[in-house]
């Protein structure tokens, strides 16, 4: 590490680490036990819809609560907030663990299993609902406000490793292991992330959100009328929500690494973490490019349709190696979509209001991620699984041209 770095300010505060360290720790385990539990679903199916499904079941619970749940974050103290959603998430794991045993699969048959693996998603969801707002809430309280820019790629890079070695790690284990090893290592490693929620002090609401007695409905319309009349947040929102919601085609790829690639697990593995690896790789060099400097507009649509075309690319090609590199890509163009809208809501968001726009945005990236795995598992079903992918990679383009002309302050937003 640099003496630069080591004498960064965001460094300075001792909580910043074990932040970091749960911010990747949680999305890692996470990232194993979906990948190993998506897997197994499609071996067991064979149908694509089933793969739509995990998405449907973890979006639901999310568009039903993530209003309240905003709301409540801004009022209670983050750090307990976060240590019921770990606990909700490692009882979830251990569920999932003990279902995914030879035995006990065999004995409860395929339709239960699959009920009992869809309610654990549900129940992720739920939990995704209140721990994405607190996570995000809680970065601000662990650096200061001028640091934000700096704190902002750290910790969207400890997500992005989580992401890069969770898929990887738990197709290799799949591989050679099993599933029920894979679920055994996320499990281990959600009791980690417990731990480094508990080297964090309290994180109690500011004076005026604990006395508030407004309700929980002039809250959520309160955050709701903040976003309307901020025409900037508003957009990035619609642009994550409708653009990246067509490119979900990459929730697909149990099924296309199968019928297209004709390979296995390991593929899987392989390629499920080319998007995390080229989104990584693009966090190192964000510290040193001007990106958030300027209009970062134009960037920001740029970064978006970039992505859209890697899509299209992908359900092009049948070649591993060529596939990794456009994933590659697609998650580098992916870096740099998120750090904008990231720096943009934590920047533009007044800290007494940042629970509320943060579950309006996991409404916005909920239905982006598990309503767009749900659309590619229905386009594959009914148009074929290539012509879906190329579909998903056309819409997000269109989306982008769409959004820039209809909501002109996208076109420019100055972070300075």
């Amino acid at each position: 590490m640099s003496q630069e770095l080591k004498d960064s300010s965001v460094w300075k505060n001792k909580e910043f680490i074990p932040f970091i360290f749960l911010r990747f720790s949680l999305i890692f385990a996470l990232f194993i036990q979906s990948t190993s539990v998506a897997y197994e679903i499609f071996k067991v199916t064979q149908k694509e819809i089933y793969l739509g499904l995990i998405g449907l079941f973890e979006f639901a619970p999310i568009l039903l609560t993530a209003f309240y749940a905003g709301q409540l974050v801004d009022k209670l103290d983050k750090r307990k907030i976060l240590l019921v959603c770990i606990s909700c998430y490692m009882i979830t794991s251990f569920v999932l663990m003990f279902v995914n045993l030879e035995s006990i699969r065999s004995q409860i048959g395929i339709p239960v299993y699959l009920g009992v693996c869809y309610l654990a998603f549900f129940i992720l969801g739920l939990t995704r609902a209140f721990s994405g707002p607190s996570l995000f809430a809680l970065l601000a309280l662990v650096v200061r406000k001028e640091n934000y820019t700096k704190a902002i790629p750290l910790s969207s890079s400890a997500f992005m490793i989580g992401s890069v070695l969770g898929p990887l790690a738990g197709g290799l284990i799949l591989a050679q292991f099993g599933i029920e090893a894979a679920l055994i290592t996320a499990f281990v490693i959600m009791c980690i992330s417990m731990v480094m929620i508990l080297l964090i002090s309290p994180k109690p609401p500011d004076k005026s959100e604990a006395e508030s007695t407004e309700s929980a409905m002039q809250r959520i319309k309160e955050g709701l009328k903040f976003i309307w009349a901020t025409p900037i947040i508003l957009a990035v929102l619609s642009l994550d929500m409708f653009a990246v919601f067509f490119g979900g085609a990459e929730s697909l790829l149990p099924a296309f690494v199968e019928k297209v690639l004709k390979q296995g697990p390991e593929t899987f593995g392989f390629l499920r973490s080319a998007h995390g690896i080229g989104s990584l790789i693009m966090m190192f060099f964000l510290s040193s490019l001007p990106l958030l400097r300027g209009n970062v507009g134009p960037k920001l649509l740029g970064a978006v349709a970039l992505f859209g075309l890697c899509i299209i690319s992908f359900g092009l090609t049948k070649n591993v190696y060529i596939c990794f590199a456009i994933l590659l890509f697609a998650g580098a163009f992916d870096a740099v979509s998120m750090v904008i809208r990231q720096s943009i809501l934590q920047i533009k968001t007044p800290e007494n209001l940042k629970g509320r726009v943060s579950s309006v945005n996991s409404i916005f990236v909920s239905s982006s991620n598990e309503l767009g795995a749900l659309e590619s598992g229905i386009a594959a079903t009914f148009l074929g699984l290539v012509p879906a992918i190329i579909f998903g990679g056309s819409m997000t383009i269109i989306t982008v041209i769409l959004i820039a002309i209809l909501i002109k302050p996208i076109r420019k937003v100055e972070l300075n």
